[in-house]
């Protein structure tokens, strides 16, 4: 996949659970050295709104410690398991200075 990515010169996001990024920590890497950005997919994939705002930043910072010790760079961007959120969710990955979104966002053409 990076290397069709790479040969159209169409730049990606990825989004992985810390999980796979224990598993792989090589993939990683090369996702990220070839142009792409990793981005925060829990560390656990775990339903946000079955767990407190304190178990959400502590998942949400789990995986964001593994994946900038693979990278060098500190995800912002965070796509929350099963696509479930409510406002404490939310109110959680904003309160780290992430930004949750969802798999339906429309690139932007330039």
């Amino acid at each position: 996949m990076i290397d069709i990515l790479g040969q159209y010169k169409v730049p990606a996001t990825f989004f992985v659970v810390g999980e796979w990024v224990d598993k792989y920590p090589e993939s990683v890497k090369a996702l990220y050295d070839a142009g792409h950005e990793v981005m925060n997919h829990s560390n656990t994939h775990a339903h946000y709104p079955q767990l407190s705002a304190d178990e959400v930043v502590a998942d949400l910072n789990a995986c964001n410690d593994k994946i900038e010790k693979v990278t060098g760079v500190r995800p912002t961007l965070v796509r929350l398991p099963y696509g479930d959120y409510d406002d404490n969710s939310v109110n959680a990955v904003r309160s780290i200075g992430m930004e949750p979104i969802q798999w339906d966002v429309e690139p932007s053409v330039t």
